[in-house]
């Protein structure tokens, strides 16, 4: 049973139900455009962490896995927002890391990896009646950033 258009359904891009099987689907109800690449972004959650007292190198090498984002205050489906930037928002993948940085001697050392990411702003508007339901950013995993701090 398919949800048609509603008030609350508007203020969303996604219609979600599940089907005679149980399975959810999500229907997309929103264009996506105005898709603009606005830059690198480092991501708020360190992803590895060394630590140590100098006179020491602190190294971080590790191969993680970082994932694409889609961010937006409504509800909108990874398959129509990874349609208009050309990339899949849901995607993970393993990359390889290498960063070293030299503690100074008596002082305790902290190196931390950030992953970055190539950042894209969109606009979704309703398919039914064009208007403008809100905008998000999608992000895609490109790297790292490395900080280093000591005390």
């Amino acid at each position: 049973m398919a949800a048609g258009p509603s008030s609350a359904a508007q203020k969303s891009c996604a219609a979600r139900y599940k089907d005679t099987f149980g399975h959810p689907k999500a229907y997309n109800l929103c264009n996506i455009k105005k898709v603009k690449y606005i830059g690198l972004q480092t991501g708020k959650n360190y992803i590895a962490i060394v630590r140590g007292r100098g006179p020491m190198t602190l190294t971080l090498t590790n191969i993680e896995t970082v994932s694409n984002t889609k961010s937006s205050k409504f509800d909108v489906t990874a398959g129509a927002v990874s349609a208009a930037v050309g990339f899949d928002v849901t995607k993970s993948r393993a990359k390889s890391m290498s960063g070293s940085w030299v503690v100074p001697k008596r002082k305790f050392g902290t190196l931390k990896a950030y992953p970055v990411y190539k950042a894209y702003s969109f606009e979704a508007y309703g398919k039914f009646d064009g208007k403008l339901v809100g905008k998000g950013v999608a992000r895609k995993a490109i790297g790292y950033h490395y900080t280093h701090s000591a005390k």
